[in-house]
């Protein structure tokens, strides 16, 4: 009977140790599967938005800082000769898209800032509040120069 019973426990023992090692082969099926699946994703996943430019020359950058200042310099303009609400929007919707092509690390921070202005100056906008609206797209224009100068004088 004695041999029997440690017999059984040598068996429980094994049965134990096969249980653990399916239990880690299991786990490692799982992780292998999806990192598999996150490297069949990856390449959609790291594409650039639309509007955005791989690789930007030193032109384009110029460009875009150019094109970005100039349209946030209208934008401001029809606010203050009173448009109507919809071109304005769509003036400060094409700002932002704008403001968003310039690719270039030495004015990420400061292109952010001024952004986050006219974000501010188009939710003013929406509240009709149209007084602090075309006080904060005046900060945003400022910064954006800002910006401009500062990429010529890097």
């Amino acid at each position: 009977m004695r041999k029997l019973c440690i017999m059984h426990q040598l068996y429980n023992n094994h049965l134990h140790k096969v249980k653990s090692k399916m239990g880690l082969l299991k786990k490692l099926v799982v992780a292998f599967l999806v990192s598999f699946a996150m490297l069949a994703v990856a390449p959609s996943a790291m594409a650039k938005p639309a509007g955005k430019v791989a690789n930007q020359t030193q032109e384009g950058v110029v460009q875009s800082l150019d094109d970005t200042v100039a349209i946030a310099e209208e934008t401001l303009a029809a606010m203050k000769s009173g448009a109507d609400k919809e071109t304005v929007m769509a003036l400060l919707k094409k700002t932002k898209q704008t403001g968003k092509t310039i690719e270039s690390s030495v004015v990420l921070a400061n292109r952010d800032r001024a952004l986050g202005k006219l974000k501010k100056a188009r939710s003013a906008y929406k509240k009709d509040q149209h007084e602090k609206a075309e006080e904060l797209m005046g900060q945003a224009v400022d910064k954006f120069k800002k910006v401009r100068d500062q990429y010529h004088n890097f």
